[in-house]
This record gives C-alpha cells, sequence and structure tokens, in this order.
C-alpha cells in the first residue's frame, strides 16, 4: 500500500477481509439472500470439515468470497471495475496470505449473523440512503489505501437496512 508502513497496510487487509466476510454473511440465503450459498452458516462445517480439515475457515471464506463475487459480476460487470469481491491482484494475494495467517481473528467476524452486523457497523462512519444496484464509489486509486471499507461499509449497511441490494465499485484505473 502506497506509503504505508507494513503494520498500516495489514491492518487495512485485515479490515477489508472482515468486510467481506460481515458482507458475505449478511447477503447468504440465511440472511438478506442476496447469493444462494451458506458457506458461513453454522452447519456449514459439518459438510465443510471431512474434506478440508484444518483449513474449514478458508475454505468457507473462499466459497463466500466466489459466491458474492459472482453476483456482484452480474450486476456490476467484469472488466473496468473492481469491488469488495474483486480487487487488484495485488490486493487479492496481501488478502490470501491475511486469511491464511489471521483466521481464528478472522472467525469472530461471523460466529453469528450480529456479529458481522457489528463487524459492519464498526466500519460505517457516515449515514447514506439507501442505493439499489450498481454504486460507484470513490476514485480508482482510493483501492490502494483501503479508505474505501468505510465507504463500501456505509453503502451496504444503508442496504441491507433497507432490504435492497447494492453493489458499490470502483472505476479502474487502467
Amino acid at each position: 500500500m502506497n506509503g504505508k508502513t507494513s503494520e498500516e497496510g495489514e491492518l487495512g487487509v485485515k479490515r477489508i477481509a472482515a468486510l467481506r466476510l460481515a458482507v458475505g454473511m449478511l447477503g447468504e440465503r440465511d440472511a438478506a439472500e442476496w447469493w444462494t450459498s451458506a458457506f458461513l452458516s453454522p452447519t456449514s462445517t459439518s459438510f465443510l470439515a471431512p474434506v478440508f480439515g484444518g483449513n474449514t475457515f478458508q475454505a468457507r471464506y473462499h466459497g463466500v468470497l466466489e459466491a458474492a463475487r459472482r453476483v456482484h459480476d452480474e450486476r456490476i460487470g467484469v472488466g473496468l471495475v473492481f469491488h469488495l469481491f474483486r480487487l487488484p491482484e495485488s490486493v487479492e494475494q496481501r488478502l490470501f496470505e491475511s486469511v491464511q495467517s489471521g483466521s481464528s481473528d478472522l472467525a469472530k467476524t461471523i460466529s453469528s449473523p450480529e456479529s458481522a452486523k457489528a463487524t459492519l457497523q464498526s466500519f460505517v462512519t457516515q449515514t447514506v440512503a439507501a442505493k439499489s444496484g450498481p454504486a460507484l464509489m470513490a476514485l480508482p486509486e482510493a483501492i490502494e489505501t483501503a479508505g474505501w471499507v468505510s465507504e463500501a461499509a456505509s453503502l451496504y449497511s444503508a442496504a441491507f437496512g433497507a432490504g435492497v441490494q447494492c453493489f458499490p465499485y470502483f472505476p479502474s484505473d487502467r
């Protein structure tokens, strides 16, 4: 992350991963039904543990990531845009490493729907009107700073509260 210390960059990556998990859980079929997956439901571990063993958390994370990514891609498009579930490769790599090493901290984010809501709310810094559909966010260079997390959280929170689907995105600078 440009101009940031390693610690600041790691905190930003953890914030993005936590936001992904919170939105992922709140968007699943047992909650808002934005996507039909149930990777973060309480029963998913029973099905995933025999296959993934000690990597069950990572399997749950990547499962909901892919489910949410597909729905976001369908609504926003793929190519010259980024969103919470599809970020530049350099950010995705840091997220992968963070999830591999910090699963126990991140697991608290999805211990219940209430904890997911609390995590989402912890990132909200402004009250915004609920928007339905794709919602343009900050400029592309903001992706590298992770300052956009609060803007995305505010949009997602408003949408979940209003019962509409919102898909915040960035235009690509490429």
